[in-house]
């Protein structure tokens, strides 16, 4: 058996995707697994400060594989392939990957605030 430990954060970001360009309340989950005995998987803190950095660059930008400038305050970050809610989450266990030990997982929640939600998740 193995003991598993998620965390979240919530960040605000943009992307486009099919020509539209907008922005979500993310939340963003990893979760690890430990020993069954273990006295504790990872420091929750420490978990959450990791998940801050990995996306805090992506913060005040909209994530783009076509520059089509400036839009609504926000600057263009540019992507080899489309940012697509898949796409943020396989870069987002790239950066987690080598920092976290025992990550099997990573989520991507699009925020409820238009009444619907959606969640896409990266799993070992």
């Amino acid at each position: 058996m193995k003991i598993t430990m998620t965390a979240a954060i919530h960040a605000r970001w943009g992307h486009r995707v099919e020509g539209l360009i907008h922005t979500h309340a993310w939340m963003v989950e990893a979760t690890i697994e430990g020993a069954e005995d273990c006295s504790m998987v990872h420091p929750a803190d420490d978990l959450e400060d990791t998940l801050t950095r990995a996306v805090a660059h992506w913060v005040g930008h909209y994530l783009t594989h076509e520059d089509v400038g400036p839009w609504k305050g926000l600057t263009p970050l540019l992507w080899d392939r489309e940012p697509t809610v898949e796409e943020v989450v396989r870069q987002l266990w790239k950066r987690l990957d080598h920092e976290l030990d025992g990550l099997i997982e990573v989520a991507l929640v699009e925020s409820t605030e238009f009444d619907r939600c959606r969640t896409v998740r990266l799993a070992r």
